[in-house]
């Protein structure tokens, strides 16, 4: 995009919003009303929306919507490929995109309201911003609840050393959502920023946005406000323990410092998780990956210790009327 035009306050950009759904019927109408209400006079939208084959009517809810959406949609109703075709059908969709802007929204996700406005300004102002995150709320059950990103996460992205994240990005294995992304179309399209080959779609995603950042400059930027909410469900992918690990083990072995470390590290969580929940198949599995992972015991011990030292202080705290900052 020219420079010049774009510290134009008249020039009206347009934004490109990719969708990826599967069996998303409950959640899908909403998500696209969405999108839609963030219509404006300062900027156009297009959706651009892929569906892997769902089997529950969401193709139905998604072709009833269209016919009366004011808002230019895209559709591509696709033969079931499951996760594994994640990253290929975000491409795909980055490429049929011709907006200034990208945007991502997970079908069973929804926007905020004036869910662009800020970022927007950023992006008007300073022409060598690439790419603008923001933050999300997490609703379970239809109740708001904890923010997306950590107190840590919000801190490390606001301090404006790209450098730095890419350390954190393939270090731990970090939580950044792209669905609170806002990025000039033209510098997605240079970096291609997913891997065909790997499950990942979020950590990948930033991976090579921070890569290119580090080795060709550009500024990015965080905007701590709540751009969407993130509907947390049973069907959600990242709480299937067995495929998120795979997920994890792909971008561990092929983009990070320290592999093992954070093999070792899920595998103990998993552990846990599956013992709180009784889930004897999921707890099977990743005793099997323990054996070839020994280290993951000690972080069983740690998050053990950790819950049972939280359950004492909340003991204490209810028997001695003490609150969280020590105070009787």
């Amino acid at each position: 995009m020219n420079q010049e035009i774009d510290k134009l306050p008249f020039y009206k950009s347009k934004i490109s919003i990719l969708i990826l759904t599967f069996n998303q019927a409950q959640f899908i109408e909403r998500a696209l009303e969405s999108v839609v209400e963030q219509q404006s006079d300062n900027y156009n939208l297009e959706i651009i929306l892929t569906d892997d084959g769902s089997s529950d009517g969401t193709v139905d809810v998604i072709e009833n919507f269209i016919k009366t959406s004011p808002v230019s949609i895209k559709f591509l109703a696709k033969r079931h490929e499951g996760v594994t075709a994640i990253a290929k059908n975000f491409l795909m969709m980055l490429n049929l995109a011709d907006g200034d802007f990208i945007a991502f929204l997970s079908g069973d996700d929804y926007f905020s309201q004036n869910r662009f406005s800020r970022q927007l300004e950023k992006f008007a102002t300073n022409p060598k911003l690439k790419i603008s995150y923001s933050d999300g709320v997490n609703c379970v059950s239809g109740d708001l609840g904890t923010r997306c990103h950590s107190a840590e996460t919000i801190d490390l992205m606001r301090c404006g050393d790209a450098k730095k994240v890419l350390r954190y990005l393939t270090s731990p294995a970090p939580v950044l959502f792209i669905q609170g992304v806002l990025a000039r179309a033209d510098f997605l399209k240079k970096i291609q920023p997913f891997d065909v080959d790997l499950i990942a779609d979020d950590w990948v995603f930033s991976i090579k946005v921070f890569n290119e950042l580090v080795t060709h400059g550009g500024e990015f930027d965080f905007d701590p406000n709540v751009s969407f909410i993130r509907n947390i469900h049973d069907d959600n992918t990242s709480r299937n323990l067995i495929v998120h690990y795979e997920r994890v083990r792909q971008v561990a072995e092929r983009y990070c410092l320290a592999p093992r470390k954070i093999k070792s590290k899920f595998i103990g969580n998993a552990i846990i998780q599956a013992l709180k929940k009784r889930n004897s198949e999921t707890l099977l599995v990743f005793f099997k990956k323990s054996l070839l992972y020994p280290e993951s015991y000690i972080y069983v011990l740690l998050i053990f210790l950790y819950s049972i030292g939280t359950k004492i202080r909340i003991l204490i705290s209810n028997k001695y009327n003490i609150d969280s900052n020590g105070h009787p």
